[in-house]
């Protein structure tokens, strides 16, 4: 026997609402069957049906009275399925009455896994997840966004510091260390569009990185495909989290140190990248993959199409992480590269040779050609005063 059906059939076995289910259905069979054996067949009075009928309307005490027995053997069996049902209805509504209350206790407390699909996971928590739960809510997501917390809070705690997001069903919550891999698979992170790992806060910052890297390695585990970005304590434990199956990673700290250089050339800039990164609750800055007929083109050709056909400025090009294959630095017309790629083909073995990082051109040469990248950002709306 399957060793998932052995296991469905024992939490059957040991479920307190399927055991009484089950004799429920047994009294009630015992029940449709005595009654037309003793009732309708001999006097050719009704079906199976009739029995059925006769037999859940006296086993549930609701008694319409339109089928009765007629005979002593009849009456007696009624006797007993009225007796069996004052008991059996009480103990099955109140079982699964019992079973609701605690599924919504276990959700309260994060023991469930949540079945979505197409959602954000965050992994871990420190004082800037709120902010980062706000973020990817609001701006370009959809309006059934979710976000599934996987974190060590207590539910009173989770609650204390959401509560303000007003997010309701859109925020989920999954109790347990997020380093752990069957804590991880509550969050359904196969499903998962994207996927954050936060620093922990209240640890020395090797061991909150030591924590972050075990966290990658088994979400990599069950998503190999899903995004992963996470941030780091200490910058030189960056390459360990990028070695782990991180697609991107930021040293906490670092980018505030670089704004705050930038403020020094004058403090309005600081102004501006507040509101490209969406200070004011909504993000200014956008994304989109390039088009075939995009891609022939300069990005002047681009700049001028995009502003007068969608008034939204292009600010970069980028080229977005992808594998590299044999196939693509292999010259199609060499006698010498097809047989090295039919060799590969022969053997069965990957063409894959690795994976090309994304990089980003801001405002490249007006005559640069867009053949290599996959997509440009854009400044999607005017903000601030006009």
């Amino acid at each position: 026997m399957d060793i998932r059906l052995r296991n469905f059939l024992k939490s059957m076995y040991d479920s307190v609402p399927a055991k009484a289910l089950a004799v429920f259905l047994v009294v009630l069979a015992a029940g449709v069957t005595g009654f037309y054996l003793l009732e309708l067949r001999p006097t050719d009075r009704g079906g199976v049906f009739d029995a059925l009928w006769w037999a859940a309307v006296t086993l549930t005490t609701v008694g319409y009275g339109d089928v009765v027995p007629t005979t002593t053997a009849g009456k007696a069996l009624g006797m007993v399925v009225m007796a069996s049902g004052i008991g059996l209805v009480a103990a099955l509504t109140g079982n699964m009455a019992s079973v609701l209350v605690e599924r919504k206790v276990k959700k309260r407390k994060g023991m469930l896994k949540v079945n979505v699909a197409g959602h954000f996971i965050v992994l871990g928590w420190n004082v800037h997840a709120p902010v980062l739960i706000k973020s990817l809510t609001t701006g370009d997501a959809p309006d059934d966004a979710v976000v599934v917390c996987v974190n060590t809070l207590s539910p009173e705690e989770f609650t204390e510091h959401t509560s303000e997001l007003g997010l309701g069903a859109g925020l989920r919550y999954v109790r347990g260390n997020p380093a752990r891999e069957q804590i991880q698979r509550r969050a359904s992170p196969g499903e998962a569009r994207q996927a954050y790992i936060l620093s922990r806060d209240g640890l020395p910052p090797d061991e909150a990185d030591q924590q972050s890297i075990f966290t990658a390695l088994a979400f990599k585990g069950l998503a190999p495909k899903v995004p992963l970005f996470a941030e780091t304590s200490l910058a030189p434990n960056r390459p360990h989290l990028l070695r782990a199956g991180v697609d991107e990673v930021i040293c906490r700290g670092e980018l505030s140190s670089q704004v705050l250089g930038t403020m020094g050339a004058h403090p309005v800039l600081w102004r501006l990248l507040r509101t490209l990164v969406g200070d004011d609750g909504g993000q200014a800055l956008s994304f989109r993959n390039l088009s075939g007929e995009e891609r022939a083109m300069t990005w002047k050709e681009l700049v001028l199409r995009v502003l007068e056909r969608d008034r939204v400025l292009p600010l970069a090009v980028c080229r977005l992480k992808r594998d590299i294959t044999l196939e693509e630095l292999l010259d199609q017309d060499s006698a010498l590269d097809n047989y090295i790629l039919q060799l590969f083909n022969t053997f069965g073995r990957e063409t894959t040779l690795g994976e090309r990082s994304p990089s980003v051109a801001v405002n490249p040469d007006l005559d640069a050609e867009l053949t290599d990248y996959d997509a440009f950002v854009f400044l999607k709306q005017r903000c601030g005063p006009a």
